[in-house]
């Protein structure tokens, strides 16, 4: 086999930006798998380009002439980006491979602009498709393994595709390592819930970890397990056998459930400075929470103790909740909200909108059946900012009038004020500061607050939300030509529908 010059681009934004937020915390958000990929790609022996868009790169030259094969990893919102790279690409006789969440989500939609669309990878099969690829025309071939692989390379094998990245100007600069696949619990609205559980080799842990000590002084580490500490005694087990207490910084999204006190002292002692539960809603996913059938102020009074408890030993707590859920109804999951953050000021609170992503989940099929998927464009889902759902119990209206009215209320000029003192630390105190006046904070509720406009003033917005027509309005189709500037004109077809019924036959 001759030696191919393949180029990988992880896509973490879906255009052009000079926020410096952006440029600060942007290059933390890599994704684990395009650096898998191009170490396997070079342990077969062939040249590999890796490279990330935050926002502030030159799209078409982080893809050489030369190249091969062209790696591009994809969530949703960046789709319509990814395909006119693809196009781009294309026209110069590269053969170009989609991976990520949006090719498990919507791998037909995909097969249109891409060669190739991964679904779970290992090395076999990037080894098969390097030794025969060609360009697929005019539809892509869909490829997936049956399972996660069971080994992958550690930090060490991927570090100079990290080290490339990592801006040397850059402050904050955060190491991603992964201990497991899938997750145990079952949420409705998520993607991870489909892969069975997996855990990693602890061995291959202990040798990052080792390896990051000696070459960072004083490294940050984010756990990017959906649910971290599963196999609790074990991963800290393997922490401790290697890392001297306090060397490491560590960050982990965390189920409710598994955090008693013994075990977040357990988790100070060994250098966790931000743990990130999921709250989901005060209605439902009790078994996250551990709450069990405690719902509504019982379930906020019980989780504000705990996270409060979480709080006196860990620097950092951002609990994540999720709006337009089928459970929720009125104002009581917004009043309740405002109660909990009265209760636990120091915690900052993440808000997620419901969205279904295609195939991600099979659940998603109920919202298929009853015809209350909004086909908004790709570059429009990121469930921070878009519900692509009809909600169950509100009207559209009812809806983003209750979620701003919160937004306002947690990011207040007093609650920010009481959320600044309450945490005790330095860091955590600017963080949360910083968080709360720009995109998780004060700016969602600006956003939003034009969507509402949106739905007062424009009737073609109106009709697209209420599904009396599938008309994507003007105004988003614009939006969307501004953020892929030059690349706008490699957009297939300059179209941005699609089937959005992937489960069930087209309506």
């Amino acid at each position: 086999m001759k030696k191919l010059q393949i180029c990988i681009i992880d896509l973490i934004h879906n255009g052009p930006s000079n926020s410096l937020y952006r440029r600060i915390m942007f290059p933390n958000y890599i994704s684990i798998m395009p650096q898998i990929i191009g170490v396997w790609c070079m342990e077969e022996g062939h040249d590999v380009e890796y490279s990330i868009f935050t926002g502030s790169q030159d799209l078409q030259k982080l893809i050489p002439n030369q190249a091969d094969l062209v790696f591009i990893s994809s969530f949703t919102y960046t789709a319509q980006l990814a395909y006119a790279l693809s196009n781009y690409a294309r026209r110069q006789g590269i053969v170009t491979i989609l991976g990520g969440p949006h090719a498990r989500s919507y791998p037909d939609d995909a097969r249109q602009y891409f060669d190739y669309v991964l679904g779970l990878t290992n090395k076999d099969l990037i080894k098969d498709l390097l030794s025969s690829f060609e360009i697929n025309s005019p539809l892509g071939i869909q490829l997936s393994s049956s399972s996660q692989p069971s080994h992958i390379p550690g930090v060490q094998e991927r570090w100079e595709l990290i080290k490339k990245v990592h801006n040397p100007l850059n402050i904050i600069k955060i190491t991603p390592i992964l201990g497991s696949f899938g997750c145990p619990y079952k949420c409705d609205f998520c993607v991870d819930s489909e892969i069975p559980y997996q855990p990693l080799d602890m061995e291959m842990i202990k040798k990052d970890l080792q390896f990051l000590i000696k070459k960072i002084k004083h490294p940050r580490v984010s756990w990017y397990d959906p649910n971290f500490g599963v196999k609790f005694d074990s991963i800290m087990e393997t922490i401790e056998s290697v890392v001297p207490s306090g060397n490491i910084d560590f960050i982990a999204e965390c189920s409710l459930s598994g955090l008693n006190e013994e075990r977040i002292k357990r988790l100070n002692r060994n250098g966790f400075k931000m743990i990130m539960p999921g709250i989901e809603s005060w209605f439902g996913y009790g078994n996250k929470s551990k709450t069990g059938s405690n719902f509504g102020i019982e379930k906020v009074k019980k989780i504000a103790d705990q996270v409060n408890m979480i709080q006196r030993y860990i620097p950092q707590v951002q609990t994540n909740f999720m709006f337009g859920l089928d459970v929720d109804e009125g104002s009581a999951p917004f009043e309740l909200t405002k109660k909990f953050i009265d209760l636990a000021p120091a915690v900052y609170p993440s808000f997620a909108l419901l969205s279904i992503f295609g195939q991600g989940n099979k659940n998603n099929i109920k919202y298929e059946t009853e015809k209350r998927i909004i086909p908004f464009p790709f570059h429009y889902m990121m469930s921070v900012h878009t519900m692509n759902i009809i909600p169950k119990n509100y009207t559209w209206e009812e809806f983003y009038i209750y979620f701003i009215d919160l937004l306002t209320y947690c990011f207040s000029a007093r609650a920010i004020n009481n959320r600044f003192n309450a945490n005790k630390a330095l860091a955590p105190k600017w963080i949360t500061l910083l968080l709360s006046l720009s995109i998780g904070g004060r700016g969602k509720a600006s956003h939003l607050s034009s969507v509402l406009k949106s739905l007062h003033k424009e009737r073609e917005f109106q009709s697209f939300v209420k599904k009396e027509t599938n008309q994507i309005p003007k105004f988003m189709i614009e939006k969307v030509k501004r953020d892929l500037g030059p690349m706008w004109h490699f957009l297939p077809n300059k179209t941005l529908t699609y089937n959005h019924n992937v489960l069930s036959k087209p309506i």
